[in-house]
């Protein structure tokens, strides 16, 4: 009798165990958008509005091309026929009423592909923004913008309705868009801060979910730690102030994944602690900056490996070569904006008619590696671009040439060179070279997890024999690719 339980046990144990590996079994594929900045159509009378051409020549990004980019991108997106779309903020230029009603009037397509959508809000999403205008008759009009409130009604459908776990009134939640994986979602703010308890109540998630056999991915607007140096003072308010202890949280709940975006390039930063864990930043570029990424993500069937690549928009009608269009308008917007912000760091006027004065001289030719540089880092796996050794040289020139002069920001323009280094290096912090990542294409172990009975808890059944999910006992270790259960636990054979 007592062998006849065991085996009846045994048998239940296991079908439970076939039953989960079948709800689970099938690769989740989700699609990661990031940046797409759209601006409604109806804020521009007329492309050669005088103020309007006066913002893009300041502007990093084809906002001018947002709209004709997004229904591409959505197209491409539908195709892929991903299990999950997420966007990790900053669906609109700068939070206008008109261009979150014209975002949501576009997500409805994914609806009825039947993919399911989660949003999280960016910096430009709410709140007023300098540049949320409205372009008319030569000049511009400041447009209606939403608070925090107004985001969370109008994307009650994308995160905030009933079918996710809410942190009280932020914008923060978790949610379980299939069987086997829980993405939990963090409002950065508009200047990289989280709200008070919003850190402990992702990792006391975190821990609840992977108890019970989920993996975790963690989805904020915001990239979480550096990418490389020097990176608070070149992109202000791009990371949190006080990121080393955020991680150190988030690792100890077991996080290994964060998805961010805000930079508008697709960069991963890894970091490894002193006891060898592990933490990575997947920041994916902006559709409407150079080179036009969106991230393909991919779990195996056991949710134990994450597959990342990397795919661009390279097609645009009305473009014969996108790319390189794509490509010449970043250089010269990055350009045009370091001739701005590095003359405002060392205090002096800068006048682009002026080419050749010793201020303006030495802006141009800064302004002019940095925009190679940020073009290298936006194409991701620098090192491997023939181009960054050159790029390098230039700064350490540069650096030299200060020096020897006696430069009175001569510490500006080393802060700057080590960061460009950094960049082109692709390592974080002058203390972090060897921790370089494929940018375009990475596998990341996952934490081991259970998933719900991992281990046939009796005794009297762990012993020698393997058994198929059907719980027959078989005479060896078998040969056949499969799921099997050897001392009561699931084994893959390869």
């Amino acid at each position: 009798m007592k062998l006849a339980r065991i085996t009846i046990f045994t048998s239940m144990v296991l079908t439970l165990c076939f039953l989960s590996t079948v709800i689970r079994a099938a690769n989740k594929k989700i699609c990661v958008l990031a940046d797409i900045h759209v601006m409604a159509p109806t804020l521009l009378d007329n492309e050669n509005n005088k103020e309007w051409q006066e913002y893009l020549k300041t502007s990093k990004s084809m906002v001018d091309l947002s709209v004709p980019i997004f229904d591409a991108i959505i197209n491409r997106i539908i195709l892929e026929k991903p299990d999950l779309l997420l966007i990790v903020g900053d669906l609109t230029k700068d939070s206008e009423v008109e261009s979150h009603d014209f975002v949501l009037n576009k997500l409805t397509k994914f609806k009825q592909a039947k993919i399911p959508v989660y949003v999280i809000p960016g910096n430009h999403d709410r709140g007023w923004m300098q540049h949320a205008l409205k372009y008319q008759n030569d000049t511009c009009t400041v447009a209606e913008t939403i608070d925090n409130d107004g985001f969370e009604k109008l994307y009650v459908d994308y995160g905030y309705g009933a079918d996710t776990d809410r942190y009280g009134s932020t914008l923060n939640y978790m949610v379980e868009p299939f069987p086997g994986l829980t993405v939990i979602c963090i409002d950065s703010g508009i200047w990289c801060t989280f709200r008070e308890g919003s850190i402990d109540w992702v990792c006391e998630k975190a821990k609840a979910v992977q108890a019970k056999g989920n993996q975790v991915l963690v989805m904020m607007h915001h990239m979480l730690m550096p990418h490389y140096y020097y990176q608070n003072n070149i992109f202000e308010l791009s990371i949190p102030t006080d990121y080393p202890d955020i991680r150190e949280k988030f690792m100890q709940a077991g996080i290994k994944v964060v998805l961010s975006g805000h930079s508008h390039t697709s960069d991963i930063t890894r970091y490894i602690d002193a006891s060898g864990r592990e933490l990575y930043d997947i920041c994916t570029g902006s559709p409407i900056s150079y080179p036009c990424d969106y991230r393909i993500l991919t779990f195996d069937d056991t949710f134990s490996k994450l597959s990342v690549t990397t795919k661009s928009l390279t097609a645009l009608s009305g473009y014969p070569d996108f790319p390189s269009y794509a490509k010449e308008r970043l250089k010269e917007s990055v350009k045009n904006w370091t001739q701005k912000w590095l003359a405002e760091k060392i205090g002096v006027e800068y006048d682009d008619d002026e080419e050749f004065g010793s201020n303006n001289l030495m802006i141009n030719v800064i302004s002019q590696a940095l925009s190679n540089s940020f073009t290298i880092h936006a194409e991701g796996n620098e090192p491997q671009n023939p181009e960054s050794e050159e790029a390098v040289q230039i700064f350490e020139d540069l650096l030299y040439y200060m020096k020897q002069h006696n430069f009175s920001n001569a510490e500006i323009i080393e802060n700057i060179s080590l960061s460009m280094k950094s960049i082109l290096g692709d390592y974080p912090s002058e203390n972090d070279k060897y921790n370089i990542v494929n940018d375009r294409t990475l596998t990341i172990q996952m934490p081991s997890l259970a998933d719900g009975i991992e281990e046939i808890r009796n005794n009297e059944s762990k012993n020698s024999f393997w058994y198929s999910l059907e719980g027959i006992q078989l005479s060896e270790k078998p040969q056949h690719p499969g799921i099997y259960i050897y001392q009561g636990h699931k084994h893959i054979i390869k």
